[in-house]
């Protein structure tokens, strides 16, 4: 139900019944069930369509001497996309990866229901998938952290 201490219908609009799976999101996020062992289970949730926009990505591979390769941009930017495949003569024991994100979620022309005091929207988690190719284009592996 969309009670008093439950948020699971914002922001957006429960139906008349007052049923969360009956639920409408407001425009820039989408309806989605809980699925699970989870006291939650059962309930829809209003979740943002909006991705993160990923602002820099610093990659530096580390050898087992010390050595450094870092991945360089091919533009003026260092967003992802922009990053070159980097060439060294060592086996990396260390990936390191430093990431600076950015996600502006604004519900402020969203009427709250009462029960609603305070919301907060951010990036909860990311993944960095790494593919190791040879020379001549044959991947080894696909590593997701």
């Amino acid at each position: 139900m969309c009670a008093w201490n439950n948020h699971y219908c914002w922001p957006g609009n429960c139906g008349s019944d007052g049923l969360t799976q009956d639920c409408t999101c407001a425009p820039g996020f989408n309806k989605e069930s809980i699925f699970g062992a989870s006291i939650d289970s059962g309930n829809t949730i209003c979740q943002p369509t909006q991705k993160p926009s990923i602002l820099t990505c610093n990659t530096v591979a580390v050898g087992p001497n010390g050595q450094k390769k870092r991945a360089m941009s091919s533009a003026a930017s260092t967003a992802c996309e922009n990053l070159q495949d980097m060439y060294g003569n060592f086996h990396p024991s260390v990936m390191e990866f430093h990431m600076t994100s950015d996600l502006i979620i604004d519900v402020t022309s969203i009427s709250k229901p009462a029960f609603i005091v305070e919301s907060n929207f951010g990036i909860s988690d990311s993944t960095v998938s790494l593919n190791r190719m040879t020379v001549n284009g044959m991947y080894f592996y696909r590593l997701h952290m």
